[in-house]
């Protein structure tokens, strides 16, 4: 009995492995080759594993890259949660979330964002996990800044959508980018100050 538990174990933790293999040659893949590029072949060629291994594991590209949006979000998560429990100052958060669209990861969420365009599933698969990424971010900065403005909401989201233009302005050239980011902020701590309804 013992031995057939053990065996279970040990084949889910098998199992486990390949998927994050899988899933981290899947967002290898997207970030240097991009979507159009990122077949089922090549990800079993960068993970080193069966075509039989991969198709066990993700029977279709559209359910392997579903899974890799939820890789990334963890990833993103990760990291973002990292950085805002780092800077405890009122305006860090500013910079902690600019990581976010700082990293490679973001050119492998863009490579979705285009694809999903196109791709119902993929999309849904996207807004989902983007949602429930944001809220947790916005719930990080919260827990760990010293005090946020009533307005916060509108800053934050402002913020993403700013963020998300400048990160895409800067896959072409990053000359303005510093000016960009230090402009910004003195246009949060105008928008934190402002106490009109």
């Amino acid at each position: 009995m013992a031995r057939t538990e053990g065996r279970r174990h040990s084949d889910a933790a098998r199992s486990h492995q390949t998927r994050e293999r899988i899933l981290r040659a899947a967002v290898d893949s997207l970030i240097e080759d991009g979507y159009a590029a990122t077949s089922i072949g090549a990800i079993q060629a960068r993970a080193e594993i069966s075509r039989g291994a991969l198709l066990h594991q993700y029977p279709n590209k559209a359910h392997l890259l579903v899974d890799a949006v939820r890789h990334l979000s963890d990833q993103q998560m990760r990291e973002a949660i990292d950085n805002a429990e780092a800077k405890a100052a009122e305006d860090d958060w500013i910079d902690a979330l600019w990581h976010i669209f700082a990293t490679p990861l973001f050119g492998a969420v863009l490579e979705l964002w285009v694809a999903a365009r196109t791709d119902t599933d993929l999309r849904e698969a996207l807004l989902r996990y983007q949602r429930e990424l944001h809220g947790n971010i916005r719930a990080t900065i919260v827990a760990n800044t010293e005090a946020t403005p009533e307005n916060f909401d509108t800053i934050f989201e402002m913020t993403l959508t700013y963020f998300r233009g400048l990160a895409l302005t800067t896959i072409l050239s990053t000359n303005h980018r510093d000016k960009l980011l230090a402009d910004w902020r003195i246009a949060v701590h105008t928008m934190s100050s402002d106490k009109t309804p």
